[in-house]
């Protein structure tokens, strides 16, 4: 029987694209392919996720792959806010959900600089039980342990709980630490899918 529901933030809970913000900054397209591949494609972005560097140490390797555009590569961090906005339909979920009795949990790779500059999009949160960002743990998905943590610090129950990500690897994951992990494609096929299977326990019960 599904009583928890736990949430990927990036993509599912709030739109995250760094390259339209690139593009409101006024960068040229090379710039913001440079930038792409100095900062938001490199190796070092998951190291802000998983929170055991400090913000400059991570600009200095950000800069390091591109120092002509040392600059661009800070005013692009400092504009982090403008990277992610909340959608429309996630309070209005996240509330439905809850009239219906389920636990509500979020499980994000997501920087301690990130959290702090996005908080407006992230006050969807207020409406959930609790959740784990990677940089408070040190750890990223798909790391089993990460999922194992959220697991523990809530006493929640594997098998009734099911897992959004919009990554198929980390939806994959889920899956092997016995959560119903679900690769998140898009609100109305998540929300058919979670539908599926609150139906199938109703159908179950009679």
């Amino acid at each position: 029987m599904i009583t928890t529901v736990i949430f990927d933030i990036g993509n599912v809970l709030a739109a995250y694209d760094w390259e339209d913000a690139l593009k409101r900054l006024g960068y040229s397209e090379e710039t913001r392919e440079i930038i792409g591949n100095a900062v938001f494609r490199s190796a070092d972005w998951n190291e802000m996720d998983r929170g055991v560097l400090t913000l400059e140490e991570l600009l200095q390797r950000f800069i390091k792959r591109a120092p002509e555009y040392e600059k661009e590569i800070r005013q692009a961090i400092y504009n982090y806010k403008d990277m992610a906005h909340q959608y429309d339909y996630t309070k209005p979920w996240l509330k439905e959900l809850k009239e219906k009795g389920l636990r509500l949990y979020y499980l994000s790779n997501y920087g301690e600089f990130g959290v702090q500059e996005t908080l407006e999009a992230l006050d969807f949160r207020e409406l959930m039980d609790g959740g784990i960002f990677s940089s408070e743990v040190k750890m990223i998905k798909p790391s089993r342990w990460i999922f194992e943590e959220l697991l523990y610090r809530y006493k929640l129950n594997r098998e009734e709980a099911v897992f959004f990500d919009d990554s198929a690897a980390n939806a994959e994951a889920a899956c092997q630490v016995g959560l119903h992990g679900i690769q998140f494609t898009g609100y109305e096929d998540a929300r058919q899918k979670l539908e599926s299977l609150l139906a199938r326990d109703r159908k179950s019960v009679v």
